[in-house]
Order: C-alpha cells, then sequence, then structure tokens
C-alpha cells in the first residue's frame, strides 16, 4: 500500500514538474510565414500556450486570431497564394504519446476557422500550391523514436503528401521512409517540390552513410523516383532550412559558416546560383541563422535569428535583408 501510494505520487509529481515546464513556454517561435501582401503570421506562445498573431511587422502581440492550450503546439503555418487564408498543423507537445496531427484553416476576412482534416501520423510542415490554392503538400513522419540508444527521441519515416481541398482527399507522393526531410517547398513552374533531406540512397554501410550530406532535392511529383540533388554533389557541406527565388535558379540556405573552427557552429545564410554553380555568403552575424523565407516582392529575404543557440531556451529574432545579403535589419520589436 506505502509504496502504490508513493508510486501515485510521484506521477502525480511529475505531471506537475511537466505542466510547470511546459508552462514557462515564451515568446517568439522559429514558425512563420510572409504573406503576398506583407503580412507576416508567426507562432508565439504566452505561458506555454500557443497562438498565431498576424502583423506587417513583428511587434508585441496583442490578440492572436488562435490561442492553443498549454497540452497543444502549432508546428507550422502557411499563407494561401492570394493571403486571404491561413493553414496551420496542430499536434500534442508529447509526441511519443501521440502522434495525430491536425490541419486547420482559418478565412482571415470573416476569421471562420475549419478543421480540413487529421493524420494518426506526424504532419511537420505544410505549403499552399502556388499555382493552385485547392491543393496543399506536407511532410509526414511515420515514427517519433530514437534510431540509437545516445540520441533524443524525434521524428523519422517521413515522406510528401498532398491535400485537395474541394475533394477532402489526401495522396501520399513519395515511399522514400526518409531518416529526416525538411524544408518543403513547392515550385511555381511546375508539378513538383523540392526538399532537404540526405543524399543516402543506395548507401549499405555505415561508412557510406556518415560521408553522405544533407542536400536540396527536387521531386517531380509525376514521377516521385526521379528526384534528383539540385545542389552541387561535390560540396562537403550540409544544406539545412532554405527557400527560392520565384525563377527557380537561386536557392538561399542555411549552412554552418566554421566547421573547421571547433566549439559552437555558427550559421549563416548562404546563395547558390544553380546556372552559375556560384556559392555566396550573405550573412555574418555569428550566430543561428535559419528558416529563410522569400519575401512577396522577390527581392528581399525574411530569416529567423536564435541568440540563444545551443542553450536550454531558445531567443528567436526575425531578420529581413535584401536578396543580395545587403541592408540587414531586424524587424522583432518584441517587448518585455
Amino acid at each position: 500500500m506505502t509504496i502504490s501510494l508513493i508510486t501515485i505520487g510521484l506521477v502525480i509529481i511529475g505531471v506537475l514538474f511537466d505542466k510547470e515546464e511546459i508552462e514557462k513556454q515564451q515568446g517568439l517561435t522559429s514558425y512563420y510565414d510572409v504573406a503576398t501582401n506583407g503580412t507576416i503570421g508567426y507562432v508565439y506562445y504566452v505561458d506555454g500556450k500557443p497562438g498565431i498573431y498576424l502583423t506587417d511587422q513583428v511587434s508585441y502581440p496583442k490578440e492572436p486570431i488562435v490561442q492553443l492550450p498549454v497540452e497543444k503546439e502549432i508546428t507550422d503555418i502557411s499563407f494561401s497564394p492570394n493571403g486571404k487564408r491561413l493553414a496551420y498543423i496542430t499536434n500534442d507537445k508529447n509526441q511519443q504519446e501521440s502522434l495525430k496531427s491536425e490541419v486547420y484553416v482559418i478565412d482571415l476576412d470573416t476569421k471562420n476557422e475549419h478543421a480540413h482534416f487529421v493524420s494518426d501520423m506526424l504532419i511537420t510542415e505544410i505549403e499552399y500550391d502556388p499555382k493552385n490554392p485547392d491543393t496543399m503538400y506536407y511532410l509526414q513522419a511515420g515514427t517519433f523514436e530514437n534510431y540509437s540508444p545516445i540520441a533524443s527521441a524525434r521524428p523519422h519515416d517521413y515522406d510528401v503528401f498532398g491535400y485537395q481541398f474541394s475533394s477532402q482527399e489526401t495522396k501520399r507522393y513519395t515511399n522514400i521512409k526518409g531518416y529526416q526531410i525538411s524544408s518543403l517547398n513547392v515550385s511555381s513552374k511546375d508539378n513538383s517540390v523540392y526538399v532537404q533531406m540526405m543524399d543516402d540512397e543506395g548507401t549499405e554501410t555505415a561508412e557510406e552513410y556518415f560521408s553522405t550530406h544533407q542536400r536540396i532535392f527536387k521531386i517531380p511529383l509525376d514521377q516521385p523516383n526521379e528526384r534528383y540533388a539540385v545542389t552541387n554533389k561535390d560540396k562537403q557541406e550540409d544544406i539545412y532550412d532554405f527557400t527560392l527565388t520565384s525563377n527557380e535558379q537561386t536557392f538561399i540556405f542555411s549552412s554552418v559558416s566554421n566547421p573547421e573552427e571547433g566549439g559552437t557552429f555558427e550559421y549563416e545564410l548562404f546563395s547558390y546560383d544553380r546556372e552559375k554553380g556560384e556559392k555566396k555568403q550573405l550573412t555574418a552575424l555569428e550566430e543561428y541563422t535559419g528558416n529563410p523565407v522569400l519575401g512577396p516582392n522577390g527581392d528581399t529575404i525574411y530569416f529567423m535569428v536564435n541568440k540563444q543557440f545551443a542553450q536550454a531556451t531558445a531567443d528567436y529574432h526575425l531578420y529581413q535583408m535584401n536578396l543580395d545579403g545587403s541592408n540587414v535589419r531586424e524587424v522583432t520589436t518584441v517587448m518585455e
């Protein structure tokens, strides 16, 4: 009886501790999007509650258009091509207990909200098709686990899916079951998507796998098995978050700028011109710089800077710069 009471007590203490921890979550996250009219939508936590806020400049949040309880999280948002609707993903913060994800869409004129579809897997990213507002693409992970005893549990077994609003039908486009796939970008020119993932196809041994790198791939949705890397295969570097210009010739991506120095890595933004095969460093902030998003006119880049990278909590700030890397300025004016 005593052991049972102690066990129950420890469980209650653990639940209360977890609740207190998630209620401490505050401030701006890395999840945001920029509409064609220049409106910025971003996810901001207040006392552990995730909310979506809209503004032309990120400032101290007034009222969210959506706010969820502390047990939930918002893991991505996406504006429709005309900027009149905003889609977002929500799931439980404890993903080891529940992989269920829900995708909602808000009409920004009426503020009406509609739950469009639910998945028993973990949806991590969504992106409207810029050519067709009736279609959305998303990345979905089939598992949430640790692949080794020293690794923390993370989503794995990724693939690309699509959803048609009018028919309410979902479609699986790939069967990659990738260890990690991210940074979904939908082509504005043809029926394809771009993603960031490992170039590990055909590897059979651990030695071969450890010699692979994270690159940008183009996936033709009509022939998804014909995917190919669009960044230089000869470069021994890993590419992380990215976006692309409207002509799809230049990629803006995050990568380590000091790989040989040791210590804490610094992540900067770079551009890569596919036609010329040229790479250029755009930022020199000596921070963790990533999550680039193309501005509405195509001549600016928005991006996030985590000023507490590799620390217990993140401290995100939104920045903007010209496409050539000039005129870097902070957009965030978050007031305490």
